[in-house]
């Protein structure tokens, strides 16, 4: 398994079937535990960035290493389960609420509840007449905006992985979901994983250990989390 060392090299991109460039010349390390809150105006290349990190787009030049090794040409059966991914538009499968964190794959119960219980969604679930065997309906489409996007958060911190990329976590989450997100990074870099977040709210950077500011599809700056928001003219602490 992974130790959770992410190294970006130079990343140059375009979606794929696109001539225009998104990405241009972005690098920066972060060790295993580490904490990195990307920032940046609409169309910034955050959510591009995301989907190199999982190796979801070819980079057209530059590399995304994890322990050393390319990820976009590791074995994507391999890595899947030390990876976790929730997307902008959260995406989830016609099917229970407990097939849909345990990603389709072999339903472990034990884990599927640690990770319900790590975003604080296992009570909720709990409450409801068929609990985990609940329906999500197609595209999740028989739960709220905010269970949806609690749901697809339990799936990115199932199995415990190495490497957790959040693009806009918080987007359509209450008070008491932003808290329990806030937790559950907490622990989890605790015991060792690396994430990297994208956001527009400064509330969760106060757990980001690194900042990354993008404009344009440039990097503008990379460095500590205070050490950032200083030259930003932002607060030292996000929530203030």
């Amino acid at each position: 398994a992974p130790k959770g060392e992410l190294i970006v090299e130079g990343l140059v991109a375009s979606p794929p079937g696109i001539q225009q460039q998104v990405l241009r010349g972005v690098q920066f390390g972060l060790p295993p535990g580490c904490v990195l809150g990307v920032v940046g105006p609409s169309a910034s290349g955050k959510t591009s960035l995301a989907r190199l990190l999982m190796g979801i787009w070819h980079p057209l030049a530059g590399k995304v290493r994890l322990d050393g090794a390319d990820v976009h040409i590791w074995d994507k059966e391999e890595l899947g389960p030390h990876l976790g991914y929730l997307p902008q538009d959260v995406e989830l499968t016609d099917g229970s609420i407990a097939l849909n964190i345990a990603r389709f794959g072999e339903l472990d119960m034990a884990k599927v509840h640690e990770a319900a219980q790590r975003v604080g969604l296992h009570e909720l679930i709990e409450s409801l007449p068929q609990s985990y065997n609940t329906p999500v309906g197609r595209g999740g489409a028989l739960l709220s905006g905010g269970m949806r996007q609690r749901v697809a958060l339990a799936r990115a911190f199932y199995g415990r992985p190495t490497l957790v990329v959040l693009d806009e976590p918080n987007a359509s989450l209450d008070d008491a979901g932003d808290a329990a997100l806030t937790r559950a990074i907490v622990q989890s870099k605790a015991m060792g994983t690396t994430f990297v977040i994208n956001t527009h709210r400064r509330q969760i950077l106060a757990v980001a250990d690194r900042v990354l500011m993008l404009r344009d599809g440039a990097q503008q700056l990379f460095g500590p989390t205070e050490e950032v928001l200083q030259k930003l003219g932002l607060a030292a602490t996000p929530n203030a």
